[in-house]
């Protein structure tokens, strides 16, 4: 009887234990969740804009117009898209249709203004704390919204401070700056949205990923690489000092193009055939342009055809002038694998692009892969 009662002691005791320490456990996870969810107060943050204005507003804002589709799209990543009133018009063609599926209140929106031009008086209705910017944007526009006290921020995706052609930029090193310009944009983004944690994450992520494609194919001789001209809408190439250069070169790649065109610049038949490139990368978001190289005559000349590689880049890859998050983070991976799928398989751009689209944008990835291209 002695030994029951010992036993019943110290299984009471055991499951007094137990009780106990789920209390304390269930204490602790809520008081983390109350952290997490405890808004942060607005203060006064004071930074200078990737034009080189210096900018003051209290942060986190809670009204932003975003007329910068980048920027749209980055915020969309780091959660913070509930503090958007207001976007550019041309938002579905410059991003495509996946934004809305990512964040449908953007159907909804009010447009007060294009990449290039703001409409100061649309703008001014919906009350905003700040108003991103490209950095084409009308600057006649930019100086009246500052007059009338509200506050506006240049983002470029772009280091080494405002250029003389927003367009056609001149760098000196254009890795390092279009490295920079993306990270700074994160880091501005993050701190007017309170979600700084979350762009530190970003950026993580695309440094992550980068590591990945310089293991595979950072060695590649110059003699080797894939040659290939990336294109945007009707009869637009993108040359020198663009950002899509650097994910070429970063995917084991080369553009032609940069030797004749700085910065945007046009293509015709007759440049094409010079360039006679291995690989034609177009965008789904100009599916004409695809359309056009896969069927006119002119073009079955061109070796990328002929070899069936020209290619239509993905929204979730982004190869375009400027970088977004996803352009490093996927973009530059899935590059390297359509260039050498040998070396970077579809599966790990597959796993990548999953856990970015849940960890990031909270919805599931639906995208395709592809297979790599086929050099003769």
């Amino acid at each position: 009887m002695r030994d029951t009662f010992i036993l019943r002691r110290a299984l009471t005791a055991l499951l007094a234990a137990i009780v106990t320490m789920a209390l304390l456990v269930g204490c602790g996870q809520d008081a983390k969740k109350a952290a997490e969810q405890k808004p942060v107060a607005a203060e006064n943050y004071t930074f200078t804009d990737q034009a080189g204005n210096e900018v003051t507003v209290k942060a986190p804002v809670e009204r932003m117009v975003v007329l910068q589709h980048h920027s749209l799209d980055i915020i969309c990543q780091l959660g913070g898209q509930d503090k958007i009133v207001g976007v550019e018009s041309t938002w579905q063609r410059d991003l495509g249709d996946y934004i809305a599926d990512i964040w449908p209140a953007i159907k909804e929106m009010p447009t007060p203004g294009t990449l290039s031009q703001p409409n100061i008086e649309e703008i001014a209705k919906l009350k905003p704390d700040i108003v991103i910017v490209a950095s084409q944007s009308d600057q006649a526009s930019a100086a009246k919204l500052r007059e009338m006290g509200i506050p506006v921020a240049v983002i470029s995706l772009r280091g080494e401070g405002k250029q003389a052609e927003a367009q056609n930029p001149r760098l000196s090193n254009a890795d390092k700056a279009y490295t920079d310009g993306l990270r700074g944009a994160i880091e501005i983004l993050g701190h007017l949205t309170g979600r700084d944690a979350k762009a530190k994450e970003l950026w993580a992520f695309a440094e992550e990923s980068r590591a990945i494609v310089e293991k595979a194919v950072g060695t590649i001789p110059d003699a080797e690489r894939v040659t290939a001209i990336p294109v945007g809408s009707k009869h637009m190439v993108y040359g020198n000092d663009k950002y899509v250069g650097c994910m070429l070169l970063r995917a084991g790649g080369m553009n032609p193009a940069a030797k004749d065109i700085q910065g945007n610049g046009e293509y015709n038949v007759e440049s094409l055939a010079k360039w006679n490139p291995d690989v034609i990368i177009s965008q789904d978001r100009y599916p004409e342009i695809y359309k056009e190289f896969t069927t006119d005559p002119a073009y079955a000349q061109l070796r990328a055809v002929q070899n069936g590689n020209v290619i239509e880049a993905p929204y979730w890859a982004k190869p375009w002038g400027n970088p977004d998050a996803d352009s490093v983070a996927l973009g530059e991976l899935w590059l390297a694998h359509m260039f050498y799928p040998d070396k970077v398989s579809a599966d790990v751009v597959m796993e990548r692009a999953k856990k970015f689209y849940e960890t990031f944008y909270g919805v599931p990835f639906t995208g395709t892969v592809g297979d790599g291209i086929v050099r003769k």
